[in-house]
């Protein structure tokens, strides 16, 4: 199972290689996804940013919109030169989404939406978690502060 500093590096290392870059294909197996796809198409836009939060992984994508990935068990993110053979099958694929230089590929990821900021904003999974302590916005004091008022309440 994927844990949170394995999300973290997933997240940073999409980040460095799609952010910036136009979307010049988009696939998925997923209804869901290809039915947002279908009626605002990715292809054309650019990726603003990816990041992790928690055990999720959201690629933002210009136009408002967000893709949330979670790992769950055994689900990954693969990164692939055009034409690169890829190193698990085709038929494990989830999503693909695709730039000039870089081809993003999720393998076995079993939850996946494609929403936008405002209701990444309203999902109740995501308001709940604390903040990140692998963030460049973690405050350590802020943190403590947290811990301490929860005085002798177990954890």
């Amino acid at each position: 199972m994927p844990e949170g500093d394995t999300i973290f590096r997933a997240a940073r290392t999409l980040h460095r290689v799609l952010a910036g870059q136009t979307v010049t294909r988009f696939e998925s197996v997923y209804p869901q996804l290809t039915r947002v796809d279908a009626g605002t198409p990715l292809a054309g836009r650019t990726i603003e940013r990816v990041e992790a939060r928690g055990k999720h992984v959201l690629i933002w994508i210009d136009g408002g919109f967000v893709l949330r990935t979670h790992m769950r068990m055994h689900g990954s993110w693969h990164i692939y030169r055009p034409g690169e053979r890829w190193q698990r099958p085709r038929h494990e694929m989830r999503i693909i989404i695709e730039t000039e230089a870089i081809h993003a590929v999720g393998f076995g990821i079993p939850d996946a939406e494609l929403i936008t900021a405002e209701q990444l904003e309203r999902t109740s999974v995501l308001r709940e978690l604390g903040p990140d302590p692998l963030s460049d916005r973690f405050d350590a004091s802020e943190a403590v502060r947290r811990l301490c008022a929860r005085g002798e309440q177990h954890l």
